[in-house]
């Protein structure tokens, strides 16, 4: 999917607050322009679409919580913090005593790493190769479909 209109647009409407979040959870995307960005967000609404709108809306308050959770200890946003220090942050909301907190903040990372990783080209860099044998090809060894004898061939490597 590219970054499109034709998907519902949840959270891409926040995407100057998502992106500092996406750049500290996965610093490949740091370097992401605005159209980068969009691809990601244009991905993580698709999935997004598929959920009830109270989580929708639920996500969306976490955003902003998020956002503005530093500025009581910093008088600063998350935007506004150093990169090294929003990490630390994420760390503390990560492992910190707030239930609601790290639930959705592994929400988001769930998202944020679909939109992500699930981008074909980042895939390719990667070098992730799906094999439909699954867990399976890798106790053989066998990375992709067809590398041992008498293994049928579906579809292209």
């Amino acid at each position: 999917m590219t970054g499109g209109d034709a998907a519902p647009r949840i959270l891409r409407p926040q995407a100057a607050r998502l992106r500092p979040v996406l750049a500290a959870l996965i610093p490949a995307t740091a370097a992401l322009d605005v159209v980068g960005v969009e691809r990601v967000l244009a991905r993580v609404d698709a999935r997004l679409a598929q959920e009830e709108p109270r989580l929708q809306r639920q996500l969306k308050l976490f955003i902003r919580v998020l956002w503005w959770l530093p500025f009581l200890g910093t008088l600063r946003t998350f935007g506004g913090l150093p990169p090294e220090r929003r990490e630390a942050f994420l760390r503390k909301v990560q492992d910190g005593p707030v239930p609601k907190l790290r639930v959705g903040l592994w929400g988001l990372r769930t998202l944020l790493f679909l939109g992500w990783y699930g981008d074909p080209e980042v895939q390719q860099q990667l070098g992730y190769r799906p094999n439909a044998r699954g867990w399976e090809a890798l106790a053989h060894g066998n990375r992709r479909l067809g590398d041992r004898p008498g293994d049928r061939r579906e579809g292209p490597r």
